[in-house]
């Protein structure tokens, strides 16, 4: 039996994106009359047929960009995410690449592998990624991109992103629940957009409880340019009275702020508490189980293979920013202070 002709084989033959021959196809906007017809007489040639429910689904090839500072542990969390989105791609018939990129090639604006051999039909960036290098692709890049765990206005992607500001929200009201007034925040605000999310939920909450934000309880986890997590090089140590609890922006913040305060003489929960984000569990684990807003990465990898999907094969979806909520997951980094309260 002759092989079945996709929108792929079309694409190579021609030296143009999947994504083109799609609209070309659909009769979509942004193709030439000239090329439109190219397509449409070799879509007729080859039997080109459009994939129905009934009929094997088209495959794509969709390459994965990952920022290295994001992947130094081997269970890091876009690790583990990129290990859910590869197996719900092949589930759908395409397969996904993965590139690792280097903070010097971000820095020296370095395009990546990929992209610039030709062969992906997709790019989905997991983590956000510096200005500069986003600016570039956005000039050079044809390739339909996708964003993960982050947005930016400039750039106006389809992004899938976590309920950063409610679930900090959430998480500091949790705190006070549990009988903390004073609060501080771990995490450099606008490093991130998920980072500065998160304070700003963490800031709502304070405002409602009639708090003011201590500027001294802000400590920084990482430079400005959002390199690695580093409390010894970034982090000001605050002199004088502490808070009884801090919001940390993720997990990984989380786990390495409580080493950072055993240094310091400092027990968790004994004598600060704190709450993370993510719910990812590291290899080297942490010495007190996180309380925490779990992320729910199948919904988001899910929503981001289906918009991926949509696009490649010309059908109309409502795109933009969506958000996906989780839930809160209460372990052992919180003191009870309403029970001490009482005793």
């Amino acid at each position: 039996m002759a092989k079945k002709t996709t929108m792929s084989d079309i694409a190579k033959e021609l030296g143009i994106s999947t994504v083109t021959v799609s609209k070309a196809l659909s009769g979509q906007k942004g193709v030439s009359e000239e090329l439109r017809q190219k397509v449409m007489d070799i879509a007729r040639d080859r039997g080109y047929q459009k994939s129905f429910a009934s009929q094997p689904k088209e495959s794509y090839k969709i390459g994965v960009l990952i920022g290295s500072r994001y992947v130094g542990n081997i269970d890091s969390f876009y690790g583990h995410m990129y290990q859910i989105f590869s197996a719900k791609a092949a589930k759908t018939g395409s397969f996904t690449m993965l590139e690792i990129l280097s903070d010097e090639d971000e820095k020296n604006l370095v395009f990546p592998k990929i992209i610039g051999d030709g062969t992906v039909d997709a790019i989905v960036i997991m983590g956000a990624l510096s200005e500069e290098y986003l600016n570039m692709l956005d000039e050079k890049l044809k390739t339909p991109t996708f964003y993960m765990d982050f947005t930016d206005r400039k750039h106006q992607k389809d992004s899938v992103i976590s309920g950063s500001y409610y679930g900090s929200y959430i998480l500091t009201n949790y705190l006070f629940d549990k009988g903390h007034t004073d609060i501080g925040y771990v995490g450099t605000v606008l490093s991130t957009s998920s980072i500065t999310d998160r304070y700003l939920g963490y800031v709502r909450a304070m405002m409602e409880h009639g708090k003011e934000i201590n500027k001294n309880w802000i400590l920084d986890d990482r430079g400005i340019d959002n390199d690695k997590v580093d409390f010894e090089k970034n982090t000001v140590f605050p002199k004088g009275k502490l808070p009884t609890a801090f919001v940390c922006n993720c997990d990984l913040s989380a786990n390495m702020f409580i080493q950072y305060l055993k240094i310091k003489g400092y027990r968790v929960p004994e004598d600060i508490s704190l709450v993370g984000y993510d719910d990812f569990l590291f290899a080297d684990g942490a010495s007190v189980g996180i309380t925490t807003y779990k992320v729910d990465m199948d919904e988001m990898v899910k929503r981001t293979i289906k918009r991926i999907n949509h696009v490649l094969r010309g059908e109309k979806y409502r795109g933009g920013l969506s958000i996906v909520e989780g839930s809160l997951v209460e372990r052992d980094s919180v003191k009870d202070l309403t029970k001490s309260k009482k005793v």
